[in-house]
């Protein structure tokens, strides 16, 4: 391949991109290869024929009157796959290449094989005529009814996580459906091709602003092309990445890896395929996998920059407690946050306070305990975190008096209170979504048990069930309750009437605020704080928030409110 011109290259590629084709030219990228690690291991020739066809399940979505098909792979424990941790089923979309159909990708890239071993499921969708129709809003209705159709189909999550994947046209189309509409994931991986040179060129508001892990998987290491220097560079300005980071070798891959200074998972890596390595193998598949989709989860926690990227972290990771009991209604399963000096905390008979966090509906422990950052809040001020596991990963909120779920929570707390020493005068209940409606249902029936609640962000018991007898008007609570800005009220329990009806009844009813209230702004957050009555009562609302967590908000509660309220032991509300 020739020399580009440089003045050409510069009115071509424009100024950004340019400075990062000279840093990949420093680096290694635009010579032979991507310089290897020393002592690279041993070449694996994968074969050429692949391994017997995988069984899919086949459907189809009619989109724009047209009825278009996918398979999709689940494992054969999916069932208890979901029921174990319903967020950490994942999703890869896998795009085949023109003149494939979605089997022929399954066959020849054994995502499903690794989808076994790893837990996750996978799409596979089949383009008309196995061509891809690359930039049509047709093209792309069709990826979003057949990855809304698989979240149906497995009871995930509408905003379950994905990750985008192809070979050959299949990985331009990936990479390209990762600009136009990165919504869709948390990372993309292309091997062979990245996205069609006109994808540069369109408008800034058909490109929105978004981080996104990217991988480009190249097939051989003649010097990058324009077009990929255009989608390094791309991604590399999308990531923030800084200059090289890292280079390594696999029996699969030689990898450079262009990273964030300070979030290693807004990273671009750029490969090529060793010699005797097929891009459509189990080999490549894996590496992508457990190297870059695995590590890398979206929060959807600002709606103007499509989230940010996190290092998805395990139940290990996280350093939480696995525990499963017999409890009254059969055997439960919760995490458990011990601050590292425990011991100290406790030492001479000081006990230490407890804070319950319930995940939303499709949700689970692992993930409550991700997104809030709780673990963190509680290593700064001295308190155990506890994280109940939803059974089907939801909540029961019957008024039943001994509905099976807040049996659950009475039997925990019994439990909690017998393995460590808790201070029974700061106990208090946080939720997400549904497990703010559980948030709100122990506490209507058994409000004086708790220091303070913050059933925060959305969800809300009816507004009839208020009314039940065993509900509790006099006992006085403080009580925090927030809801994101562009959070639309179909997508939480109890819609606006719930809503309205939680908020009547924690401030009025029970701590009596009828005066004017204090707003504070910080930042997204616009906070009423309500405190002229028998106890305080916030309403904050977070600029830019779907139905999510708000970022920085266990702190913000820690701080603010939770921190400083206690319940003596003849119920008397105690502010520090």
């Amino acid at each position: 391949m020739k020399k580009m011109n440089s003045k050409r290259l510069q009115r071509m590629a424009g100024p950004a991109t340019l400075a990062f084709a000279a840093a990949l030219t420093a680096c290694g990228g635009g010579g032979d290869s991507a310089p290897p690690a020393s002592d690279p291991p041993p070449v694996v020739v994968q074969p050429e024929i692949p391994a017997s066809p995988v069984t899919l399940e086949r459907a189809t979505v009619t989109v724009n009157g047209v009825e278009r098909s996918f398979f999709m792979y689940a494992p054969a424990n999916i069932a208890e796959l979901r029921e174990y941790d319903a967020r950490g089923v994942r999703i890869v979309i896998s795009l085949h290449d023109n003149g494939q159909d979605g089997q022929m990708n399954a066959d020849r890239t054994r995502w499903s094989e690794v989808a076994d071993t790893h837990g996750f499921i996978v799409l596979f969708p089949n383009a008309v005529d196995r061509t891809w129709n690359v930039g049509s809003a047709d093209e792309l209705a069709f990826i979003n009814a057949a990855s809304s159709a698989m979240k149906t189909r497995f009871s995930l999550a509408s905003n379950a996580q994905m990750y985008l994947t192809g070979i050959g046209s299949g990985a331009a189309y990936a990479h390209q459906l990762a600009i136009v509409a990165p919504e869709l994931a948390g990372a993309v991986a292309g091997v062979g091709d990245v996205a069609p040179a006109p994808t540069f060129e369109l408008p800034a508001d058909q490109r929105p602003v978004s981080a996104m892990a990217a991988w480009i998987v190249r097939t051989n290491s003649a010097p990058l092309s324009l077009n990929e220097i255009k989608q390094v560079a791309y991604w590399s300005n999308a990531n923030g990445a800084s200059g090289v980071t890292g280079t390594d070798s696999t029996p699969a891959l030689d990898t450079v890896t262009y990273a964030h200074p300070s979030n290693e998972v807004q990273a671009v890596k750029v490969s090529t395929l060793r010699a005797g390595v097929r891009g459509e193998s189990k080999a490549v598949s894996e590496q992508i996998w457990t190297e870059m989709f695995d590590r890398t989860i979206r929060f959807p926690d600002h709606t103007g920059t499509n989230g940010t990227l996190h290092r998805n972290e395990s139940i290990a990771s996280m350093k939480l407690l696995e525990t499963t009991r017999d409890f009254t209604n059969g055997p439960r399963r919760f995490l458990t946050y011990v601050p590292a000096n425990y011991d100290a905390l406790v030492a001479g008979g000081r006990r230490v306070p407890v804070l319950f966090s319930f995940h939303g509906r499709n949700g689970s422990a692992r993930y409550q305990s991700l997104i809030t950052d709780w673990n963190k809040v509680a290593d700064d001020n001295g308190f155990i975190v506890v994280y109940p596991q939803g059974i089907g990963a939801t909540w029961s909120t019957s008024m039943d008096p001994d509905t099976r779920d807040v049996r659950f929570f009475l039997d925990l707390l019994a439990h909690i209170r017998a393995t460590y020493a808790v201070d029974d005068t700061r106990l208090y209940l946080n939720g997400s979504s549904m497990g703010t409606a559980l948030t709100n249902r122990i506490a209507v029936q058994f409000p004086e048990l708790f220091a303070a609640i913050a059933p925060c962000y959305s969800g809300h018991l009816s507004a009839a069930n208020y009314q039940n007898a065993i509900v509790k008007t006099n006992v006085p609570l403080p009580v925090w309750q927030c809801r994101g800005g562009d959070e639309p009220p179909t997508s939480f329990p109890g819609g606006t009437a719930g809503e309205t009806a939680a908020r009547n009844f924690w401030r009025e009813t029970v701590n009596r605020n009828m005066g004017p209230f204090t707003l504070q702004v910080d930042g997204r957050n616009r906070t009423e704080i309500w405190s002229d009555g028998l106890a305080e009562y916030r309403w904050q609302v977070t600029d830019y928030v779907p139905h999510f967590w708000h970022p920085g908000q266990a702190r913000k509660m820690w701080d603010e409110m939770l921190s400083r309220y206690s319940r003596a032991p003849d119920g008397t509300l105690v502010r520090r």
